[in-house]
C-alpha cells in the first residue's frame, strides 16, 4: 500500500483538514486507534480501511494505486500486501470508474468487529475457501463458486472466520 499506509492516511486527513476525532467521528474507529494507524504501530483490516476511505471521501483504491499509464495485463497487476489481507487492484486506467474489481486474499481469522455502512453496492464472489456474510443481522456461509450482491447501505460486514485462506472477487460501486 504506498510507501505506508499510515503515512497516506494521515497525509490525506491533513490535507482535508481533518482531525482525528473528525475522522473517528465519521469512520466509527476510536481516535487512539486511528493514531496508532498513522504511526505505523497497528494495521487496518479491509473493512477498516473502507471505513476510513469514506470518512475521508476518497476511493480505496487510493491507498493502493501508484500512477499507471500502461495498458494493464494479467502479470502486471497491482498487487499489495497487509497483515490480514492482500488486496489487488484490477481496475483500468477509466479517471472516475463507476465501480471498482479487485481480489482480495482474506487471511486466516481475519475479523471485524460490527456491521458497518457506507455508499454504493458490493458484489462479492468466493473464487477458494469460505466467506462469512452477515447482512442487516442475518448471517449466511459463502463457499467456493458462490455470491452476493448487496446494497452497502445496508448494514453488512464480510470476513474469514476459518484458519484458511479465503480469495473473492469484490466489485464495488465506486463511492459518490
Amino acid at each position: 500500500m504506498k510507501d505506508s499506509l499510515g503515512y497516506e492516511l494521515k497525509k490525506i486527513r491533513k490535507e482535508k483538514k481533518m482531525t482525528l476525532q473528525e475522522l473517528s467521528d465519521k469512520s466509527g474507529l476510536s481516535i487512539s486507534f486511528l493514531s496508532q494507524i498513522e504511526r505505523g504501530l497497528r494495521t487496518l483490516t479491509f473493512t477498516s480501511l473502507r471505513k476510513v476511505s469514506e470518512a475521508l471521501d476518497v476511493n480505496i483504491n487510493f491507498f493502493f494505486e501508484e500512477s499507471v499509464t500502461s495498458i494493464k495485463k494479467e502479470g502486471s497487476k497491482n498487487k499489495k500486501k497487509s497483515k490480514t489481507f492482500t488486496y489487488t487492484s484490477l481496475a483500468g486506467q477509466i479517471e472516475k470508474p463507476d465501480f471498482i474489481p479487485a481480489l482480495i486474499e482474506l487471511k486466516a481469522g481475519e475479523a471485524h468487529s460490527a456491521p458497518y455502512t457506507h455508499s454504493g453496492q458490493e458484489f462479492v464472489y468466493v473464487l477458494s475457501g469460505q466467506l462469512e456474510i452477515e447482512l442487516e443481522g442475518a448471517r449466511e456461509t459463502l463457499y467456493a463458486n458462490e455470491s452476493i450482491h448487496i446494497d452497502s447501505s445496508k448494514a453488512h460486514q464480510w470476513y474469514n472466520n476459518t484458519n484458511q485462506l479465503t480469495v473473492i472477487l469484490l466489485v464495488s460501486s465506486n463511492e459518490k
